[in-house]
């Protein structure tokens, strides 16, 4: 059965992994790419998981989670927005929400491969 991965973990994991480079944001585009990556590992290893970053995904889960994340945009730029983590929230907060609610073997992949992804 397939476990759906909502852009929400997405967007937390890629910020956790990027925050660790000194970075505290991260694009729609890249995002959307990730995201396209990480399903298309899924698919090639057999891995039960469908990956939620189309933009319509993105822009509620910034919504739905805007104590962790917000939408900025960059120099005028809408069609490339960018999501950062919300002043005063720090990285352990995201690492405690998001990291511990999906199957561990899915939690597993999607840290190791945002890790990949985003050096």
């Amino acid at each position: 059965m397939d476990t759906f991965v909502g852009a929400e973990y997405v967007i937390a994991n890629a910020l956790i992994a990027l925050s660790k480079k000194g970075q505290d944001c991260i694009s729609y585009s890249r995002l959307r790419n990730i995201g396209v990556k990480i399903q298309q590992y899924c698919n090639r290893e057999g891995i039960d998981a469908v990956i939620l970053t189309s933009s319509d995904k993105i822009n509620t889960a910034i919504y739905d989670f805007s104590d962790y994340f917000e939408y900025i945009e960059t120099d005028g730029d809408t069609n490339n927005p960018m999501i950062r983590i919300r002043k005063n929230t720090p990285i352990t907060q995201l690492e405690k929400r998001f990291v511990g609610y999906l199957p561990v073997d899915i939690i597993k992949m999607l840290t190791a491969k945002i890790e990949e992804f985003v050096a």
